[in-house]
């Protein structure tokens, strides 16, 4: 049992007949192949085929997928778009109707300025007529009692027929009574 080992030496020296890695047999070479391609001929009918048809499917749901998201932005553009322009055309509408509006509300102002100045006039007239009717009236009471007053004067002087001094008296004394 004194025996060494040798590193570089294989453990068993292949005899004559036998293999080595680096010199296969050919029936074994042979025979590798055969079932590689067997191998190769079952995988390729039972598996590739269906995995083949998978990424195809794959591949078709992902063109399809990537064509619905080209689709969806490019309607989101013409949504975005057609937002701005109902948003503008809404903004000029809203500025007509504010400048319509202003417009009616000078106007009505206008009108209700003119209609306050026709009856201010109209207020003013009628109580300008008023007065005058007023004056006109006062002026005309004013002379039937000055009528009045002269008659009564004039009867109480010829009643006394006294002299100027008497008249004078008389009469002054008739004005205070007033």
């Amino acid at each position: 049992m004194n025996e060494t080992l040798n590193v570089a030496q294989p453990l068993h020296h292949p005899e004559e007949g036998q293999n080595t890695l680096l010199a296969p047999d050919a029936a074994l070479l042979l025979l590798t192949w055969i079932t590689f391609f067997t191998l190769l001929v079952v995988l390729y009918k039972t598996a590739w085929k269906p995995i083949l048809t998978a990424l195809e499917k794959r591949e078709a749901m992902i063109r399809k997928a990537v064509d619905n998201a080209e689709d969806a932005k490019n309607q989101l553009a013409k949504i975005a778009e057609t937002r701005g322009q109902l948003i503008k055309e809404a903004d000029r509408e809203a500025r007509e109707i504010v400048e319509a509006s202003r417009k009616a509300a000078v106007e009505a102002a206008k009108v209700i300025e003119h209609k306050a100045e026709e009856q201010a006039q109209i207020i003013l007239e009628n109580a300008q007529r008023e007065i005058k009717e007023a004056k006109e009236e006062l002026v005309a009471d004013l002379r039937r009692e000055s009528a009045q007053v002269a008659v009564q004067l004039a009867e109480k002087i010829l009643e006394e027929n006294l002299n100027n001094e008497k008249n004078n008296k008389i009469i002054d004394q008739f004005i205070k009574n007033l």
